[in-house]
């Protein structure tokens, strides 16, 4: 039985803020160097571009196997949850801990082994549970 995924839309829709922030920063970033497209040598633009990238190429996956777990009945709500906050948490933490010289911090380390984590269990989940429904 599908239902409406309430606690992925809440989970979308602070991933959406963070989006807008990285974009925001990013916009600032070629205001501030004023290059238009690319990062025109700038490493501070390139950070941030990659930041906002790197959210840009994560979040949405993260959210849509999230989304398919939840429609899909064969998580409780504690699951979901778990789920859906490290995907957040992780998408916070990643942006804080990459710095300009790219040096691996542990606020990157835990926002990406969160991330990863999340999008690895879930997946394995829908795997399992079309699996076994056949």
């Amino acid at each position: 039985m599908m239902t409406f995924p309430a606690i992925t839309a809440l989970c979308a829709g602070i991933l959406g803020v963070i989006g807008i922030v990285l974009a925001s920063q990013v916009g600032a970033g070629r205001g501030k160097s004023k290059v238009g497209i690319g990062d025109g040598g700038d490493e501070e633009l390139f950070c941030r571009i990659r930041k906002h990238g790197n959210f840009s190429e994560y979040a949405p996956l993260g959210i849509i196997l999230l989304g398919l777990l939840e429609m899909s009945s064969a998580a409780g709500a504690m699951a979901i949850y778990i789920l859906g906050a490290s995907l957040v948490i992780g998408r916070i933490l990643h942006p804080l801990g990459l710095k300009v010289k790219g040096e691996v911090t542990i606020l990157r380390l835990v926002g990406v082994l969160a991330t990863f984590l999340m999008i690895f269990v879930t997946s394995l989940w829908l795997i399992y549970n079309y699996l076994t429904a056949m």
